[in-house]
């Protein structure tokens, strides 16, 4: 997250899907006010590819 803001100050998540693996950095994404969309490791989701299968089919199903 320090990264993202330090390359794009004015950054703002709108309609932009987050992700993060692992817990520091989910915790970081919430920290820093932003929506996380996809978190792995997960009991449904233990990889981020899975996350991402799993946030892919639960967005085709609105």
């Amino acid at each position: 997250m320090k990264s993202l803001f330090e390359n794009v100050p004015k950054f703002k998540q709108n309609g932009t899907a987050i992700g993060a693996f692992g817990p520091t950095t989910s915790a970081a994404v919430e920290e820093a006010g932003l929506r996380l969309d996809l978190k792995a490791p997960a009991p449904q989701a233990p990889s981020m590819v899975a996350a991402l299968e799993k946030y892919l089919s639960e967005l085709g199903k609105k």
